[in-house]
């Protein structure tokens, strides 16, 4: 196993590159512009990070406009122009490129959210008892939970994403880091644009925006919308009707018709539509405010999902397969199922109990916000953002992929959230830029619907509540001691509480599922202060290295899946003490730019979630704070531009968990152990993308770009079983684009997956433990965009 060397060591090998370097940085050479310290860019830029150069994207990662190269922290940056070279459609695409970095669509279980991970840090379950490790932000309003962020990118200015703790400066604490997405604002000039893309699966999307001076200098207002759908790429087949020999006593529900043959219908088809209103009023250069809607309806089929492996051996099972299925069906639930990635034979049914469900997967999500600045002097700027969302959606898994009764989900959930945050910025002379604020947040949510575990004899409808809260203070402050040398530090306070009610119903007996009825578990009560310490310095204008010193926690919670009462227990937070170095480079005239960072985190109460069946046979799902780990880890991001026209960029990273103390989880039977690697975390990460522009002349331009990605194995739990683990893989992907002279219109052919690699978005063990399911990655697909501007 390949090891990081001492922190010292590594951290010294990084400073002696930055010095080596700057022989080679080019002091002539002014480093762009920034907004005043007071401002925030975006609000007097907004077009400025539209450009693909990384030295012309202004990022407001601290909340001052600042040029990436100048920011003091570990972020990957993207805008619109690089988003849409890369053929990058929604959030978990901009994963790809970015090191330490996996951001995947959640599994069949856990609906529309995005499963994220930051070095080695992250949160799989969507459950609304549990808090994200990484934190998305959507123009500066957090969104509490990972059900309904799977964003699109609509009319984005730009994409920021932060690595490391978060939460001495702005929004809710994030122990892993932060994705931040900025949308472009209403501008004072007319413009308006019409896209639309056909491509495999029947793929079909349309986008469309306006932007309409109401009144010059004063009001304007932005309208976009976006529509796409495309088929499933995984078959729903019936069984029975397919393979006749191995079906028992099942009967088919379909006839075979023609190419049709046994399939009933697909997964993994997608039917969104989305639209957003934004308004710009600036009565005068002190104020400006931002008022945004957006609505989602998304109708998508259930996610694709198929049968990796069942493991017959496993006592429940076999008596299962003895005891009911057998005798009912004359066939056991077995590997018989698990024949093709690309097939489910779940039939959405559990005919023990008479219920079916719908194969769906959707999401009504609205969001309404206020942004309002005030400069209330020339070096005082009051900031306050004001939202609230409430989204709603059903998704439903067949666990066993199956037409025998064995696992059957219905998932049927809402969520309601307010935040109001309070910012103050402002500067003492060119000595301090400092920054304080408030946050505050609450939500309510609930988990309806239906769980059938025939296997177990569990089946029951539930009407689950759960509310929570948070309430934070954070000061921030920049000190310039020199012109070169600037020092940071942040404090935050935050407090925090979240309850869990649990209400479910016998099915079909209509009895209380637990004795005594619905009750509501311990609140889940914490606070604490955590504090960032770091400084930067500029060893010449274009070369500048920092370190840093962070604290951040994840909020506990309730344990959300629990069979009995006594298993309806209280979690806390997990902790992190980190450091970090980092080099940000450019020279040879910033045709090349080059970032390094490196780290050390120190983790501690992990939250673990453990499946399992218990002394009567029941499935166990429990989640407790157990040991410490050690987190190491090297980034780099490199991009050159030798020439006019041509581009290289890359990224590299390496990840070192190690576990240094179990805690309670210390020996117990198929529970984590010291060698354990986290969930969602490669050890190596590598990408690399290259793009030529051709001048054609008067016929305008032809782009071709080509990119690879490779990350190595991944785990899904912290067990480590190596059938719900996902082996390295490499994918490459390519875009051709013309653009007019005049670039007011371009048409670009994409192809993704051009080797067609498989591979498994993620996998899962049911509950239970003998169940593997997984996504299937989708094969190699084409598309084609024509885009128009006016």
């Amino acid at each position: 196993m390949l090891m990081l060397c001492r922190p010292v060591p590594m951290f010294a090998t990084i400073s002696a590159l930055a010095l080596a370097t700057a022989t080679m940085a080019s002091p002539a050479v002014a480093q762009a512009t920034a907004e005043p310290a007071g401002a925030e860019a975006g609000a007097s830029a907004p077009e400025a990070a539209d450009v693909d150069s990384a030295q012309d994207i202004v990022v407001t990662a601290q909340f001052r406009a600042q040029n990436l190269q100048d920011t003091p922290l570990a972020i990957t940056a993207m805008s619109a122009s690089m988003l849409e070279s890369r053929s990058f459609g929604s959030v978990t695409d901009v994963g790809q490129s970015a090191p330490s970095v996996t951001l995947r669509l959640g599994s069949a279980g856990f609906g529309k959210s995005t499963q994220a991970y930051i070095r080695g840090i992250g949160q799989s379950d969507y459950n609304f008892a549990l808090e994200p490790a990484v934190g998305f932000y959507v123009d500066d309003v957090y969104h509490a939970s990972l059900f309904g962020s799977t964003f699109d990118l609509l009319d984005l200015e730009r994409v920021e994403i932060l690595r490391g703790p978060q939460g001495t400066l702005f929004g809710k604490n994030s122990i892993g880091g932060a994705v931040r997405l900025i949308s472009k604002k209403p501008s004072n000039k007319f413009e308006a644009s019409v896209e639309g893309t056909y491509g495999s699966f029947e793929r079909l999307d349309l986008r469309g925006m306006i932007n309409l001076p109401l009144i010059d200098d004063v009001l304007a207002l932005r309208i976009s919308g976006s529509s796409k759908q495309r088929d499933g790429y995984v078959d729903r087949i019936d069984f029975a009707c397919a393979n006749p020999a191995l079906a028992g006593t099942l009967q088919p529900t379909v006839t075979p018709t023609g190419s049709k043959g046994c399939k009933v219908g697909t997964l993994g088809g997608e039917k969104v539509r989305a639209g957003r209103v934004a308004l710009r009023w600036t009565p005068d250069t002190a104020v400006e405010v931002n008022l945004s809607a957006e609505i989602v309806r998304d109708d998508s089929e259930a996610a694709a999902d198929s049968l990796i492996h069942v493991n017959t051996s496993a006592p429940a099972l076999v008596a299962y397969n003895n005891n009911r299925l057998i005798p009912a069906f004359g066939i056991p639930f077995d590997n018989r199922f698990a024949t093709d990635p690309y097939v489910s034979y779940a039939s959405y049914d559990s005919k023990f109990i008479g219920r079916s469900v719908p194969a769906v997967n959707t999401l009504n999500s609205d969001s309404f916000s206020a942004d309002i600045a005030w400069d209330a002097s020339d070096s005082i700027q009051i900031k306050s953002v004001t939202a609230y969302q409430k989204s709603s959606g059903r998704f439903t898994q067949n666990a066993n992929n199956s037409p025998l009764p064995v696992a059957l989900v219905d998932n049927q959930v809402f969520f309601k959230q307010f935040t109001q945050e309070i910012r103050i910025l402002g500067e003492i002379g060119d000595f301090l830029e400092w920054t304080a604020g408030g946050f505050y947040f609450e939500s309510k949510s609930g988990i309806g619907g239906g769980v059938t575990l025939a296997a177990s004899g569990i089946a029951f409808d539930q009407n689950d509540r759960v509310k929570a809260d948070n309430k934070s203070a954070f000061v921030h402050g920049v000190f310039h001691l020199t012109d070169r040398l600037n020092v940071t530090a942040g404090l935050r306070y935050s407090k925090e509480s979240k309850t869990y009610t649990f209400d479910r119903t016998n099915q079909p007996a209509g009895t209380p599922f637990f004795p005594g009825g619905a009750f509501t578990a311990p609140e889940a009560k914490y606070d604490r202060f955590d504090y960032k310490i770091g400084a930067d310095y500029a060893l010449a204008d274009d070369l500048m290295v920092y370190a840093q010193f962070s604290t951040g926690f994840k909020g506990g919670g309730v344990n959300p899946r629990p069979l009995r009462p006594a298993l309806a227990v209280t979690f806390g937070p997990e902790t992190i003490e980190a450091y970090e170095i980092g080099v940000k480079s450019q020279f040879l005239d910033r045709r090349v730019t080059l970032n390094l960072a490196a780290y050390q985190s120190d983790y501690s109460d992990l939250q673990l979630s453990a499946n399992g069946v218990d002394n009567l046979g029941l499935p166990s799902i429990i989640i407790a704070n157990v040991g410490s780990a050690r987190i190491r880890g090297f980034e780099a991001e490199l991009r050159v531009e030798p020439v006019e026209g041509l581009l290289f960029d890359a990224s590299a990273s390496h990840t070192d968990f190690q576990i240094k103390d179990l805690g309670t989880a210390a020996g117990v039977a198929g529970g984590p152990s010291l060698d354990s690697q986290p969930p969602g975390t490669p050890k190596w990460k590598l990408t690399g993308g290259v793009e030529y522009t051709l001048p054609l002349g008067d016929a305008g331009s032809l782009t071709p770009r080509f990119d690879v990605y490779y990350q190595g194995r991944i785990y899904n739990e912290y067990t480590n079983n190596p059938i719900a683990s996902e082996p390295g893989y490499t994918v490459v992907n390519g875009r051709l684009t013309y653009r007019s002279p005049e670039d007011d219109w371009s048409a670009a052919l994409g192809v993704t997956n051009i080797f067609d690699k498989f591979y498994y978005v993620n996998r899962f063990i049911q509950a239970g433990s003998y169940i593997f399911t997984g996504q299937p990655s989708r094969p190699r697909e084409w598309s084609v965009t024509l885009r128009k501007r006016f």
